[in-house]
This record gives C-alpha cells, sequence and structure tokens, in this order.
C-alpha cells in the first residue's frame, strides 16, 4: 500500500513530482471524461492549455496533497475524500507547481484514469488509477511515416478518386456486400427494331438484299406470255471487301415488300437473290450507296466504302448523378462507386453480358463504340465500351474519318453485340419461271406444229392429185390401147381382103386357063372366107374393146376411191397430228402452272430480340442492396476504408472536422519524451485502431455521418 509521507526537506533521495510520486504540494483535480483507459477513442486538444482547460470546465473536486504519495504503476492511491464523492469520477489531473529538480524544468501535469475506487475510511477513499499515456505524453511525440491499415485518410484524401478510384480505392475490404445487386438506373440504346411503334409502324430496320441478277436493270415483261431480260451481277465492295453478286439495301421493310410485289411475275430476277437480311437502318453507320427507283421504290446499291463506327455517350458525367444512400447519406464515399459495391451489366440480350467496373472504364460519360459489319458472311454489330481498362492518360483515339480504331483499352476483347442476323425467303412463281425459261422454245413448238401440219395436207393434196393425174393416164392409155387394137382389127380386115381380092384374081386367072367350076368356087370360098375372118376380127376387136374398157373402168374406179379415202385418211391424220402437237403443248403449259413455287434466300439467324424489344444495348447500373449498403456505408462512417500504404499523419491527427479514425500496422515515432514503455504505449494506440476526436462532447453523441474532410489533405 502506498504511504502518505511528508518528505524531508532536503533534497538528498532526489525524489521530485513525476507520474509515479506526488510530492508535498501537489494539486490533485477529479474530473469525468468520455475518453477512457481502453484508448478506443482518445481526443486531441489544440495544446495541453486546451486539455486543462476542459478538465477545468469540468472539474469536481480539488484536493492539495500535503505529503508524498507513490501514484507507481499498479498501486493505490489514497485521498482525503470520501468514498460517494470520489466515485463519481473517472479521471484525476495530478499538478505540482513547484519543480522540486534543479535544471530550470516547468512544472508538469499528469493525468491519470481512475480505475477503480476502494473505501478506507469515512474521509478517505483509495484510488486504483492508471496514467494516460496519451494525454500526458502524446503532445510531446512526433510520428514519422507510418504504414496505415484502415482510417477516415482513405475518405479525406482529395485524391481518392483520382483515375476513377483505382488509384486509391480499388483495395479489397473483405466485407459482406449480400446476395444480389439492385438496379438503381438504366441506360438504354436501340439501333434497330421490329416492334410496331404506331399502328401503322413496321418497325425500323433495313433489308440487305445480296443477288445474282442485278436488281437495277430492266427485268422486261412478266405475265402468261414473258418477255424476259436479266443482267447478271458485276463485283461488289461492301466494306471494302469483294463480292461477286451485287448488294442492295431497302431503306425499310415497306419498300422491300412493293419490289417484291412489283417483281413477283418476274422470277428470273429475284430467283437471283442469294440472301435477304435484316440490318439496323441504313444511314446509321454511313453506308455507301448510290440510289436507283426501282418499281417506284429507292433500291440502294452498295459501293465501296468503310461503314462507320459510331461513339455514344450514354450518360454525360454519370458518377456524378448517383445518389448514394438514403437522401444521400454516404455522398462522400466514392468507394461505393467502385468493384465490387457497384458494377455495371452491359448487355445487348444475346446471351454474352458484360461486367464492368466501374474504376476501369476510363471514360466519364460512359461511352460505347458500335463497330458494324454488314458483308457477307458473318454480318454483325459489335458493343464495347470506350477505354475500358485503357491507362490514364491514354492515347488520342485515331479519327472517326478512318472508322474502326483501338482506343488503348480492351478493345474487342471486352465487347457484346449482336452477331446472327436474321435472313429471310422469298418465294419465286414456278410456272412463271418456266414460261419465261421455255418462251422461246414453246413458240417454237407451236411454229413446227402448223408446219407439220401444212406440210402434211400438202402431202395429202399432193397424193390426191397424183391419183387423180394416174386416173386420167390410166384412161388416156385404155383409150389409145383400144384405138390401137382397132386400128390393128382395121389393118388385119383390110390385110384380109387385100388377100381375099388376090385369092379373087388368082381364081378369075383359073378360069380364064379353062377351070371355070373350081375358079368359080375359089372365087366363092374366099368370099366367105373374107366375111368370116372379117366377122370374127370384128367380133374379136369388139369383146377386146369391150373387156379392156372393162378392165381399165374397174381399175379407175379403184384408183378414185383409193385416192379419196386416203386423202381423207391423210386430212385426218394431218388435222390429228397438229391438234395432238398443240395438245401436247398446252399439256406442257399445264404442267407447268402446277410447279411448286421456289425459294429465294435462305431462312435462318435469330430474330427474336429484334421482333420482340430492339437490337441495341442496355447498361444497368447495380448497386448493394440497402442493407448491404447501409451495413458498409456505417462501417466505412465510422472506421474509414482499407488503405494499406505509408502515409504520414497530421500533426493534429485529424483529418476530418469531428474524429479521425487511425489503423496503423507500422507505427514511427521519431522524436518523444516519455520512457520506451509509454512510447510503445503510443505505438500500440495507433496499431490497436484509435478514433481521434476534435471535441469530447462529440464522443458517442454526434451523427456518425456529421464528419466531413477537411480541406488539403492528400495521402
Amino acid at each position: 500500500m502506498t504511504q502518505m509521507q511528508e518528505l524531508p526537506t532536503e533534497k538528498t533521495f532526489g525524489h521530485g513530482f513525476n507520474y509515479a510520486v506526488w510530492t508535498a504540494g501537489t494539486t490533485v483535480t477529479l474530473a469525468n471524461v468520455p475518453w477512457n483507459s481502453d484508448y478506443r477513442d482518445i481526443v486531441r486538444f489544440p495544446n495541453k492549455a486546451g486539455l486543462d482547460s476542459y478538465i477545468d470546465n469540468n472539474a469536481g473536486p480539488v484536493i492539495n496533497v500535503s505529503g508524498a504519495s507513490y501514484a507507481a504503476r499498479g498501486r493505490p492511491v489514497r485521498l482525503q475524500i470520501p468514498f460517494e464523492r470520489a466515485s463519481r469520477f473517472n479521471y484525476i489531473r495530478a499538478y505540482n507547481p513547484a519543480q522540486p529538480i534543479s535544471g530550470g524544468d516547468t512544472g508538469q501535469a499528469f493525468y491519470y484514469f481512475i480505475t477503480d475506487v476502494n473505501y478506507v475510511a469515512p474521509d478517505t477513499t483509495e484510488f486504483i488509477v492508471q496514467l494516460d499515456v496519451w494525454q500526458t505524453f502524446g503532445y510531446g511525440a512526433t510520428f514519422g511515416n507510418c504504414y496505415i491499415e484502415r482510417g477516415h485518410i482513405g475518405i479525406a484524401n482529395e485524391n481518392q478518386f483520382a483515375d476513377n478510384g483505382r488509384e486509391f480505392l480499388t483495395m479489397p475490404e473483405g466485407l459482406d456486400i449480400g446476395g444480389e445487386y439492385q438496379i438503381v438506373d438504366q441506360w438504354s440504346r436501340q439501333i434497330a427494331t421490329a416492334r410496331d411503334v404506331t399502328p401503322t409502324d413496321v418497325g425500323s430496320y433495313s433489308i440487305l438484299v445480296t443477288s445474282t441478277v442485278a436488281l437495277n436493270e430492266d427485268p422486261g415483261t412478266g405475265g402468261d406470255n414473258p418477255k424476259p431480260k436479266f443482267k447478271s451481277a458485276t463485283v461488289s465492295q461492301l466494306e471494302n471487301l469483294p463480292n461477286g453478286a451485287e448488294t442492295y439495301v431497302f431503306a425499310n421493310l415497306d419498300h422491300f415488300r412493293q419490289f417484291m410485289e412489283a417483281f413477283s411475275d418476274k422470277p428470273w430476277i429475284t430467283q437471283g437473290i442469294i440472301s435477304i437480311t435484316a440490318i439496323p437502318p441504313i444511314g446509321t453507320y454511313g453506308m455507301h450507296c448510290t440510289s436507283t427507283i426501282v418499281a417506284g421504290v429507292p433500291v440502294y446499291e452498295v459501293n465501296a466504302g468503310s461503314l462507320t463506327t459510331v461513339k455514344t455517350p450514354m450518360n454525360t458525367s454519370w458518377r456524378e448523378e448517383i445518389v448514394l444512400g438514403p437522401e444521400g447519406r454516404y455522398q462522400g464515399l466514392k468507394k461505393l462507386l467502385t468493384y465490387p459495391y457497384t458494377v455495371l451489366e452491359m448487355t445487348s440480350y444475346t446471351g454474352t453480358p458484360l461486367l464492368l467496373k466501374p474504376e476501369s472504364w476510363s471514360d466519364a460519360h460512359a461511352t460505347v463504340v458500335e463497330v458494324p459489319h454488314f458483308a457477307q458472311p458473318g454480318p454483325r454489330v459489335m458493343f464495347y465500351p470506350y477505354r475500358y481498362n485503357a491507362a490514364q492518360p491514354g492515347p488520342d483515339p485515331v479519327s472517326d474519318d478512318y472508322g474502326l480504331f483501338n482506343d488503348g483499352g480492351e478493345f474487342l476483347d471486352m465487347a457484346t453485340g449482336i452477331t446472327n442476323f436474321p435472313t429471310f425467303s422469298t418465294v419465286n412463281n414456278g410456272y412463271q419461271m418456266f414460261m419465261a425459261s421455255n418462251a422461246n422454245s414453246i413458240a417454237y413448238q407451236h411454229s413446227s406444229a402448223d408446219w407439220s401440219q401444212q406440210r402434211a395436207s400438202q402431202g395429202v393434196n399432193t397424193a390426191a392429185a397424183q391419183g387423180t393425174a394416174g386416173i386420167a393416164t390410166n384412161q388416156a392409155n385404155t383409150a389409145a390401147g383400144l384405138n390401137a387394137a382397132n386400128m390393128s382389127t382395121n389393118l388385119n380386115n383390110t390385110m384380109a381382103g387385100y388377100k381375099a381380092l388376090q385369092s379373087a384374081g388368082n381364081s378369075a386367072v383359073g378360069v380364064m386357063s379353062g377351070n371355070v367350076s373350081g375358079g368359080g368356087m375359089g372365087i366363092i370360098n374366099a368370099g366367105i372366107d373374107y366375111a368370116l375372118t372379117t366377122g370374127k376380127n370384128s367380133a374379136d376387136l369388139a369383146n377386146a374393146n369391150l373387156l379392156t374398157q372393162t378392165v381399165s373402168n374397174n381399175q379407175n374406179e379403184l384408183s378414185g376411191f383409193n385416192r379419196d379415202t386416203n386423202a381423207e385418211y391423210g386430212r385426218m391424220a394431218a388435222n390429228g397430228d397438229y391438234a395432238n402437237a398443240i395438245a401436247g403443248i398446252n399439256a406442257k403449259v399445264q404442267d407447268a402452272r402446277m410447279i411448286q413455287p421456289t425459294t429465294a434466300g435462305q431462312l435462318g439467324g435469330d430474330a427474336f430480340n429484334l421482333a420482340t424489344y430492339k437490337w441495341g444495348y442496355d447498361i444497368k447500373v447495380k448497386m448493394l442492396q440497402p442493407a448491404a449498403m447501409a451495413s458498409i456505408g456505417e462501417f466505412w462512417l465510422r472506421y474509414g476504408y482499407s488503405v494499406n500504404r505509408f502515409g504520414r499523419m497530421p500533426d493534429n491527427f485529424m483529418v476530418c472536422e469531428n474524429f479521425t479514425y487511425w489503423k496503423l500496422k507500422e507505427t514511427y515515432i521519431s522524436s518523444s519524451e516519455c520512457p520506451e514503455s509509454f512510447k510503445q504505449v503510443l505505438r500500440g494506440i495507433f496499431e490497436k485502431g484509435v478514433t481521434v476526436w476534435s471535441n469530447p462532447t462529440d464522443i458517442g453523441n454526434i451523427d456518425i455521418a456529421d464528419n466531413a474532410p477537411l480541406e488539403g489533405i492528400q495521402l
């Protein structure tokens, strides 16, 4: 037990007033203070005079020590004060203005926590005290460059949001951020849609057509007797890429529909279409085109030239618009605008969303670059955040005149987009196609059938004429035969008469020679023979002529019958052959009407987004749910950010108006006015974590959000 006794007047023992010995004449002031001995909270007064002034203003009893008292560590001190009154206080200031040690030192006050009080006597109380090292020696310590683990200096640092927070605010905290984010804002960009905006609307997109046939040339005429014309496509150069087919654009669906209706009877033109693709509106990305009016609608033939990339700021200075916490309670906590407390989801709703860390987007306006590519194969449009993960400061982007550019960031390695443009087919009239394809051959078949009929008819007529001529010739020949027979008979009769006259002459000579009887009879016989011969010859001639005439008549009658029947059959066959040929041509045309319609282009791609929502992208700002934000926000308001770097604490240890939290990992004290043990206490105070207050009455009383950073604080 510490004994209170008078010290000798002589200084032979060398005792002087210090934190362990209170010499005679020491003034002990009891007080109540809001800080305590565990050093969770300490107060930094401007100086010790400010501390003493505070104690004086809140002082309790003041006791003057008449004898020496030991206040050694862990040992009690007895003071003349009733127990009931002594138990009301938690703090003691001991001061002896008369410093008994030579050397010109001035008096020093020592400050103690009252950790316990014990009853000794009605007017004596025993105090268990503990030296307040901070208030006693802290004002004489100079701190060097310390390793700061956590504290309000991270919030007060005026450069904390340099490089969007990447320089100071990306240190992990290890705090629970909850199970899900909450969407607090959303920015939207549409480049095309098929949805009806108005009852008469047909969406907003264009049609890209690739064709092996020139669509802007004279197509000829259609109908049942078509006269087709077409010209094969020449090389096109969409985006400076060669294509053996030609590429055309219809500004909207209505123009394409009108064109297809106008060419529905000219399938020899539309059959050349090999692809029909929906693309964003023609003016969106600066396509190089030549316009031609075809079937009353403008048709744009695509020329060489690159498409234009488009940079779209989604939200100007978006970070400044976000309200942090209820009524902006956490507005000063800029770390909430970094990952994982805030995340930006950029999505084109194609299953490839981008999760973006706000601090890594080196652009103040959330600018998105749109990179179009419409040439076959694989048309697409890609979207990427401008200068994502780019260093600061970064290179200037290449002029837009050159289209695509590498922005010094992730570029296309961090991109989403529309990569599967829908393709469509169109129907061609197969009958019209057949008629157009066979227009010349059908005309030839008609002409050939006419000629065959004419030739067959002419053959029948010729055969009939020849038969008639044959009959006439046969009749002439018969008449000539009969005439010759008559002439021959007459000649025979004449010859017979001559012979009879000759015989008669001979008989007359015989008579004259005296053979009258024999001569007369010879004459008579000769006459009879002549008569018989003449009669026979005439009869034979008559019979022969009759027979010849009868045979000739029968033959001519048969030839006439054959002539007439052959002519009738020939005419019938000629007419039948012509009718059959025409029927064959008509049957071929009728069959052509049953030819299945043909298609041009192909069905494919993904039209879901275009039809149901849009082509484009949305950026969703996702932040902590209110409970998680409150938990983290209140923690930061009270204890600041994780810093984990070397820094120097201000002389007054304050970086905020009302209180400042420090937690050091390495504490360097370059000078001090205390023993090493107390110096280690000072280190321990800061390395375990301590809040330094500027006003002791604020401890535990003010709203922790009422603590604005001081100006000029840098880390």
